[in-house]
């Protein structure tokens, strides 16, 4: 049985457990969890998974945030950068450390574990989605 005391405490568990997770929708687009690794050195990767969950692609065409001079779309792990991404209906893009993902290059800042910033993702069909980016050694581990 729950005891008075228990039910008291329960509030204050709500306040002090941090939300492990972040997601958005910016018109038909699910955008996923946004990351990125701590920096080494003036460049540091950041990932996040994209879908269209209508029938209409839509394609990512540009980036950007402050704390770096450039955000590229980097489609293969190592290779060289794309000028867009298409996002075909039901065929989501996850990226990942060793696959697709963004490369912010020309870093303002260090960006250490916990660090948070914004990212701006400009979409060809549903226009630009501000996103907060979490700075983590992997998803959900800060």
């Amino acid at each position: 049985m729950i005891g008075r005391r228990s039910l008291l405490a329960a509030p204050a568990l709500l306040v002090t457990v941090p939300a492990f997770a972040h997601s958005y929708r910016h018109g038909d687009l699910m955008i996923g969890h946004a990351w990125c690794l701590p920096s080494e050195g003036a460049t540091t990767r950041a990932f996040m998974p994209l879908a269209v969950v209508q029938d209409q692609p839509d394609a990512l065409v540009s980036a950007r945030t402050d704390v770096a001079e450039a955000v590229e779309f980097r489609p293969v792990a190592g290779g060289p950068a794309a000028p867009r991404w298409d996002i075909v209906p039901r065929r989501p893009i996850g990226m990942r450390s060793d696959g697709p993902h963004l490369l912010l290059t020309g870093l303002k800042r260090p960006l250490k574990v916990r660090d948070r910033f914004p990212l701006t993702l400009v979409f060809q069909r549903n226009g630009a989605k501000e996103v907060e980016i979490w700075v983590e050694r992997a998803p959900y581990s800060s």
